[in-house]
């Protein structure tokens, strides 16, 4: 009997589109130091700006807010494992979800909670990397 073992690397989910690697200067900007990878699900709800933002915002300016309120979080803690908040306009037709709850700011904008977790980038790969995905995902 044999026993076989798969990894699938972070290069791989990026190829796939599973994860968005953050290839900006905003992340140095902001002292992150390692590479950033973003879930698709993460990039799509809350970089991806809406149809109906256009013009009032840009991608920039969306990962600029994510990533700024991760770096905050980040410099409070020494553990490789964080929550952290902040406020992002969504679609005008997008459906709650639970990392989502509401802003002060306009009925558009919702306080979203993610998840970022940093961490070796793969089993080929030790390095250091930031992982940032919803509550829900591993």
């Amino acid at each position: 009997m044999s026993i076989e073992i798969y990894s699938y690397t972070t290069k791989q989910a990026v190829e796939d589109g599973v994860l968005v690697k953050i290839d900006s200067p905003i992340a140095k900007e902001l002292g992150i130091k390692f590479p950033v990878y973003l879930t698709d699900t993460v990039y799509r709800r809350y970089v991806e700006v809406p149809a109906d933002a256009k013009g009032l915002q840009d991608l920039e300016g969306r990962l600029f807010d994510l990533l700024s309120m991760f770096a905050f979080r980040a410099k409070q803690t020494n553990s490789g494992y964080l929550t952290y908040k902040f406020v992002c306009m969504l679609r005008q037709d997008a459906t709650a979800q639970a990392n989502e709850s509401k802003s002060e700011l306009s009925r558009y904008h919702k306080e979203i909670t993610l998840k970022a977790v940093c961490t070796a980038q793969d089993i080929d790969d030790a390095s250091p990397a930031i992982f940032i995905m919803l509550p829900s995902e591993d």
